[in-house]
């Protein structure tokens, strides 16, 4: 099949980006390996800047809107902050993968289920073969101007076209909790976040319409200790690790400073592009954001006005890593004195606001002023001597 774009992978960047290049006019194919709808490990929250994103109300897939947090747990002692919006749109990616690939066909994408892609191959012309397997392994070939690779940190579209591969460090183990008598009273409205409970990560309790999603998650070398970890952090809560359902485990892709995520008519998006943030593992903005700058970059390159798409490279320099990179720094801080600047946040009004907003919790506007210039300066120094901290209390196993 001849189109003018091919994406891979069908999660929230590549159902974005293929709905928003085919909204500009253009001919796209989105193939996906998997049966839609389809189960994917995440917790399964949507941020108030993430739904800024899209054109689109999320009503029908929401199953929980958290305008709360509660910070720490049972073990070390909780405090709630009440933020007065929403904080997170608790949803299960069964439904809302399915929920954006109807946006996107809507707009015209052509979704082909059940088509693993083997290669991606340059051809003389400037166009490239993308070559699959359907259901019942027979070869397929599709050819295209462009091809968006939103295919996982491990996808196969940018490892055949030589662009970096996400640092992947990051760990995470989760399960669902049912909960046939509702979700507690104590938890409604709210999500749950423990900074302390893991080296490098955190866990949370993240309730939807009939469970509550339970996860921990930390730096590559904490794996080993994920099971013992989540048992205990259920334990916590006066709950049963064996009524856990549906527990899978997951790598947690970042990017590398520098990362190339574009090169001739390929592009990268998503977790294929590294942009988890690194501090509560979220990737769902990342994935929105990044098929939302693609999309017109794509357009001027079909359209003659450029040519490659080295500006999609240009603009996450630019708009996107540097909010991945302020989100590390926090994460170093809170990892290496989580108790004390939890404290401070549960006093303090203007703590928390300041924690609130790196955590895409509440806050998120920052206006470009000296004073915010110098706060950034002084976080990436504290964030070094973070990792000082971090690096003797957690030495990395020989």
């Amino acid at each position: 099949m001849d189109v003018d774009v091919i994406v891979v992978g069908a999660g929230p960047a590549g159902s974005t980006a293929s709905r928003e290049i085919a909204q500009l006019g253009h001919r796209v194919l989105l193939l996906d390996r998997a049966d839609f709808p389809r189960d994917k490990a995440c917790g399964g929250g949507v941020s108030a800047k993430t739904m800024g994103l899209l054109p689109f109300d999320l009503s029908p897939v929401v199953e929980h809107i958290a305008t709360g947090v509660i910070l720490g747990s049972p073990r070390t002692g909780t405090v709630t902050r009440e933020v007065g919006v929403p904080v997170l749109y608790m949803t299960q990616r069964r439904r809302l993968d399915a929920f954006l690939v109807d946006r996107a066909v809507e707009a015209g994408v052509e979704f082909v289920e059940r088509q693993v892609v083997r290669s991606v191959e340059a051809r003389p012309d400037g166009t490239y073969d993308v070559r699959t397997v359907d259901e019942e392994r027979r070869p397929v070939s599709h050819t295209a101007r462009v091809v968006v690779g939103a295919d996982g940190a491990n996808g196969v579209v940018g490892r055949s076209v030589g662009l970096d591969r996400p640092l992947t460090h990051g760990v995470a183990l989760e399960g669902n909790l049912p909960c046939p008598d509702g979700i507690p009273d104590w938890l409604r409205g709210h999500v749950a976040i423990d900074v302390a409970l893991i080296p490098g990560g955190y866990g949370w309790l993240f309730p939807k319409e009939d469970h509550i999603n339970i996860g921990v998650g930390g730096w590559a070398h904490t794996g080993p200790k994920l099971r013992d970890t989540l048992d205990a952090y259920v334990r916590s809560y006066g709950w049963d690790p064996r009524a856990l359902r549906d527990e899978v485990g997951h790598q947690l892709p970042l990017q590398r400073s520098g990362m190339a995520v574009a090169r001739g008519g390929v592009a990268l998006v998503g977790d294929a592009a590294g942009l988890v943030e690194p501090l509560l593992g979220e990737g769902m903005y990342g994935a929105v954001q990044s098929g939302h700058v693609l999309a017109p970059i794509v357009h001027r390159y079909l359209t003659g006005a450029a040519a490659d798409l080295s500006e999609y490279q240009d603009v996450m320099h630019r708009e996107l890593w540097p909010d991945l990179e302020r989100a590390g720094y926090l994460a170093d801080i809170l990892h290496a004195w989580p108790g004390p600047l939890l404290a401070v946040a549960g006093r303090s009004e203007r703590v928390w606001w300041a924690v609130a907003a790196l955590m895409d919790a509440g806050r998120v506007a920052r206006p470009h002023t000296w004073g915010t210039r110098l706060g950034d300066a002084a976080v990436r120094g504290l964030a070094s001597l973070a990792r000082v901290v971090l690096r003797r209390r957690h030495p990395l196993p020989a």
